[in-house]
């Protein structure tokens, strides 16, 4: 009782201090609170605490596909054997797979086009190292809201102000398993002077894992964000936030990244009342 108490006040607390939502960049109030990352990526009471960002309804209902998508392949595609091997991760992972199959059937993948890996960077393996398939278009918009709702939810975590529509911003994901990744990582992660782990401090008796952090850096002179974050072994994202008085890059390959508009959330068209 005194535990669900603590939480209901923390959340009420968090609405009052931030009345508009985070992810349509005020044109709604806060009326609820979206777990970024969802809860979807983790085994049942496994999810990090304090990753809560307050939304509008249409922002935080909107994106329900998108996160238990995006919560199967994150926890598939997690490339942790340790992890992976747990009673409490497989529970999670055929609960999903259940919801993906029932909801929306489509976003899994086609075996019959599965192909196997033989090689890790110049070095051919006598056994397949991994299998690739083609990503559905379901996964891919999985993703991209993923990316969106990832950079608007550290911003304000990091910063305390919401992402509005005069900020500028691009996010972007890969798996760090792909060749020509590691510079990029290694940049980011070595340059970022900031980390936060994501962290379940009630969890007793079992291994938490390596399961959600991030790097960052702002300038809150120029309203500059650039962060990296890691979902297990296997996914990255990494994204960029340029404040209404910094100029987007406009050369070069961040020049011709596909940049948004903040606040760019289910919420900012839906209609409401000025």
């Amino acid at each position: 009782m005194a535990q669900s108490s603590s939480r209901r006040e923390r959340r009420q607390e968090l609405l009052r201090k931030h009345p508009s939502c985070y992810f349509c960049g005020g044109a709604n109030p806060a009326t609820e609170i979206d777990h970024v990352p969802p809860e979807a990526c983790f085994p049942d009471g496994y999810a990090p605490e304090s990753f809560e960002s307050p939304a509008c309804k249409p922002c935080n209902e909107g994106t329900t596909r998108q996160d238990q998508i995006f919560g199967l392949y994150s926890m598939v595609l997690d490339f942790d054997e340790s992890k992976m091997r747990q009673p409490e991760h497989l529970k999670k992972v055929e609960k999903l797979k259940q919801g993906v199959i029932n909801n929306y059937p489509e976003a899994l993948a086609d075996a019959t086009k599965a192909i196997q890996l033989n090689r890790v960077g110049s070095l051919i393996t006598p056994h397949p190292v991994a299998i690739s398939v083609p990503t559905t278009p379901l996964v891919k918009d999985a993703v991209q809201v993923m990316g969106r709702k990832l950079i608007h939810a550290l911003y304000l975590r990091e910063v305390g102000e919401i992402l509005t529509p005069a900020h500028q911003f691009v996010s972007l994901a890969y798996q760090p398993q792909r060749e020509g990744t590691q510079g990029l990582t290694e940049l980011l992660t070595t340059q970022l002077p900031n980390a936060v782990r994501g962290k379940r401090p009630n969890i007793t008796g079992r291994k938490y894992g390596d399961r959600f952090g991030y790097k960052f850096i702002c300038k809150e002179d120029d309203d500059f964000f650039l962060y990296i974050a890691q979902f297990g072994h296997g996914i990255v994202f990494w994204g960029i936030v340029c404040g209404p008085k910094m100029e987007r890059p406009r050369s070069g390959p961040l020049g011709s990244a596909p940049w948004l508009s903040g606040g760019c959330g289910p919420g900012a068209d839906y209609p409401h009342s000025d």
